[in-house]
């Protein structure tokens, strides 16, 4: 029996959703590919997370006698904050029967989805950069956009000096500081995630612009004290809500049909931290004012 075209297969559902999945996935890897060496740690619903002020390391024997037993060398962590890893997003949106006679299933359905995929993308962003604003102890400040990031350079430096391969220094700037920086000046931009970022760029490895962080300020850390918590929706729970997962499990999405209100869902549902292992690793530096301060005259 041949089968009209314009039916609805489980099939074209199922389509849609493995896209939704692998377009959120990849943007998300290419994010933390832009960041760096940034750790991805899937876990449950549930969990809770911990994060560390600093390291403290007491002195060690460094000399033992021939045949007396070596101590243990320790390595202590003083604790800052705990969280805990929830499925934070749990997203719905409907194309309805007019749409889809408008536009036809699948341009009606990729609409409905990119715009799905947009608030998802957004929400995460956000908690990224809350995070970064919230979560860092340590502040520095200097004289323009490059002396501030010299100065939170300078300070990373010192905070993981006796780090093996820190990896990448990450800045994250307001827009408006860099391009009143660069004036007129061309540069190159790359795109991951939504958002803009230069590369090798006053000393930093990368730079990213967003608004979300204030005009003023700079935040930056080092891409290896960054980690990226998700809850795991690959599983049973995934799966009894005949969720589309990938192999990495980042986002659950699917697809079904709602005959009282003549539409078709889109549910999407995940949840993501991104989260500093050190706080005082992530430094905030203050851009202050290159004018210099005017001295009034005395007459004599």
């Amino acid at each position: 029996m041949t089968v009209d075209p314009n039916t609805v297969t489980s099939n074209d559902l199922v389509a849609h959703s493995i896209d939704f999945v692998e377009q959120f996935s990849d943007n998300v890897k290419t994010l933390l590919a832009a960041l760096g060496h940034v750790r991805m740690h899937p876990m449950s619903t549930g969990t809770l997370i911990q994060t560390y002020k600093k390291e403290n390391n007491p002195a060690i024997q460094r000399t033992v006698d021939e045949g007396e037993v070596i101590p243990l060398s320790k390595v202590k962590r003083t604790k800052d904050k705990q969280y805990e890893l929830k499925l934070t997003d749990k997203l719905r949106k409907v194309t309805t029967f007019e749409a889809i006679q408008k536009d036809g299933l699948d341009q009606a359905i990729s609409f409905t989805d990119s715009q799905l995929l947009s608030i998802a993308q957004k929400n995460a962003k956000k908690d990224l950069f809350d995070n970064l604003k919230s979560k860092g102890t340590t502040s520095t400040s200097g004289n323009g956009l490059q002396m501030a990031i010299s100065k939170g350079l300078g300070k990373l430096a010192g905070l993981f000096e006796d780090v093996n391969n820190v990896g990448n220094t990450t800045v994250y700037a307001n827009p408006d500081d860099i391009y009143n920086y660069l004036g007129g000046a061309q540069v190159t931009t790359q795109k991951a995630f939504g958002m803009q970022y230069l590369q090798n760029f006053l000393n930093a490895d990368v730079v990213f612009l967003s608004t979300s962080i204030p005009a003023g300020k700079v935040v930056m850390t080092v891409d290896n004290n960054l980690n990226f918590y998700y809850v795991d929706m690959n599983g049973n729970a995934g799966k009894t809500f005949n969720m589309t997962v990938d192999e990495t499990g980042l986002i659950g999405v699917t697809h079904s049909r709602i005959d009282d209100s003549l539409s078709y869902q889109t549910v999407a549902a995940g949840g993501w931290l991104l989260l500093p292992e050190r706080t005082d690793g992530i430094v905030t530096a203050t851009i202050e004012s290159t004018t210099p301060t005017s001295v009034a005259s005395t007459d004599h």
